[in-house]
């Protein structure tokens, strides 16, 4: 028993991350469980057990009823945001710190008991993080309160700061360990893009309502409930919008919207005279990686290198998933220097990327080598207007050199102008060799 138990210890997922993701979860949760026995310690009496229970009970019962919706906005993306905090922000601002981090234990606990199989040291960092906020925000009100009063005005302005420090440190800490245990994670990855900051705002918002609504009677928080439910059903209305434009294996743009964005990017050149890139991009013996390891892990590897590119290119790069193990970019602006300096940077990133890790820690599959995983991924260049003057053309151009790449060896960059050039040098058959030693 104790073997077995040493064993399942050390396939632990949290034994992949990185030193600075495990030094950052581990300071994290220490901080977290020292702050609550701080609060525990000081606290007075029970008073307020009341409000304890009417936030805790009306949220589990919004959480409840939006489930099926929260289910499926879950899927998509890595980063999902929901209104639960408005509970948590509510009891900071109401309660002592030590009854408001038992209503986020309360709700965290259910959560773990209702979803089923999750990484263990996710949702205890996440727990932890939760209690930090709460604390954070429960000092921030009571001193923003002490200077601007605990009526009217003072006391609207006292509960937005602690809103806003509670969503502002629930952010901060979630993305820093997103990017430390996801290396290459873009800024929407790691905070959010619009729709999750509109989420946070929702949140901190109904947060002070409800707290606002308990000081007079705690049961004024079941009034919360329907207009959580209604505010929640129309997040996935944008939820729905994005899935329909959005690869669900890479979180990527589909192909018919990359299109779409390439061929008003490719008007703009046109019309301001501007060069414009393509990039074809093929993962190097991908189906290896599906017989080796399974399609499981083979997503999982997709999912990361996807990661990896969208990260490393600018934001007004356009990028999607062709097909298969394919990636397209579109890259505004860009001559073919620039675009060279790219696919090389885009070919390195890929390569000395700790794709095991990422896997591994998606899949609760310790046993990848990160010796022996990796990846490499060939890319094919042509730019506007000298290879191609159309989507069309510049996909095939940059298609024919991404396969160049392969027969090189794979691992790197061919230009579609290098081909053009080869092929113009090429005899043809009604060309001797001797032909082409003449001028034309």
């Amino acid at each position: 028993m104790v073997a077995q138990s040493r064993r399942a210890v050390r396939h632990w997922a949290l034994w992949t991350l990185t030193v600075p993701a495990f030094g950052l979860v581990v300071l994290v949760d220490l901080a977290a469980i020292s702050y609550g026995i701080k609060a525990f310690a000081e606290l007075p009496s029970w008073r307020g057990i009341d409000v304890v229970f009417a936030l805790t009970v009306s949220a589990l019962i919004a959480v409840e009823g939006a489930r099926r919706v929260e289910s499926r906005r879950r899927r998509g993306g890595p980063l999902h945001k929901d209104l639960a905090p408005a509970w948590m922000i509510a009891a900071a601002v109401v309660l002592h710190p030590a009854l408001a981090i038992l209503v986020a234990l309360l709700l965290r606990i259910w959560w773990r008991i209702r979803a089923g199989k999750c990484i263990p040291y996710r949702w205890a960092f996440s727990t932890a993080v939760h209690v930090l906020a709460v604390g954070a925000a429960h000092a921030v009100f009571v001193s923003a309160r002490d200077l601007t009063g605990s009526s009217g005005l003072g006391l609207v302005a006292s509960m937005g700061a602690a809103a806003a420090v509670y969503v502002t440190a629930d952010t901060l800490l979630c993305g820093l360990a997103i990017s430390l245990i996801v290396p290459g994670s873009s800024r929407r990855d790691t905070v959010g893009g619009k729709d999750d900051l509109c989420v946070d705002a929702t949140a901190a918002t109904l947060g002070c309502l409800l707290a606002a609504a308990t000081l007079v009677s705690p049961w004024f928080a079941f009034v919360a409930i329907p207009i959580t439910l209604s505010a929640q059903r129309a997040l996935l209305l944008g939820q729905l919008e994005s899935e329909a434009q959005t690869d669900p294996k890479t979180n990527l743009g589909r192909v018919d919207w990359w299109r779409r964005r390439t061929e008003e990017m490719l008007r703009r050149s046109r019309t301001q005279r501007e060069p414009m890139a393509v990039l074809l991009i093929d993962i190097d013996h991908f189906k290896q990686v599906n017989d080796r390891h399974g399609h499981l892990v083979g997503d999982e590897a997709l999912r990361a290198v996807a990661t990896i590119l969208r990260s490393a290119i600018r934001t007004k790069d356009v990028i999607g998933r062709f097909g298969g193990e394919e990636f397209v970019i579109s890259l505004p602006d860009t001559d073919l220097d620039d675009a060279t300096v790219t696919a090389d940077r885009l070919r390195s990133a890929v390569a000395a990327s700790p794709l095991a890790a990422m896997c591994a820690g998606a899949l609760d599959e310790p046993d990848l080598d990160p010796d022996t995983f990796g990846l490499t991924v060939s890319i094919g260049v042509a730019v506007y207007p000298a290879d191609g003057t159309t989507v069309d053309n510049l996909l095939l151009r940059a298609d024919r050199a991404m396969y160049a790449a392969k027969a090189a060896g794979r691992d790197r960059v061919r230009l579609a102008a290098d081909l053009l050039t080869a092929d113009l040098r090429r005899p043809t058959l009604h060309q001797t060799p001797a032909d082409t030693l003449q001028p034309r």
